[in-house]
């Protein structure tokens, strides 16, 4: 299940990747020597999406509190 938070964070990683690619694509086309930041962010960001959407203990468990609402 996706949450809400995974969800909004997944965007603005993806965001975050997408502008580190541009920078490392103008930093090569004006020859500024600033490729390997651009492509480090863009690198750290994809792998902090990968980071947010596996999950290492597996899924979340069910609410036992008796809030239960998917039986209506």
């Amino acid at each position: 299940m996706v949450t809400k938070r995974s969800l909004g964070v997944s965007l603005l990683l993806i965001g975050v990747a997408f502008a580190g690619v541009f920078h490392a694509v103008a930093a090569l086309a004006f020859d500024s020597g600033l490729r390997y930041v651009g492509l480090g962010v863009a690198a750290a960001a994809l792998l902090g999406i990968v980071l947010v959407n596996v999950s290492v203990t597996g899924p979340p468990r069910d609410d036992e509190s008796g809030d239960d609402y998917s039986d209506n």
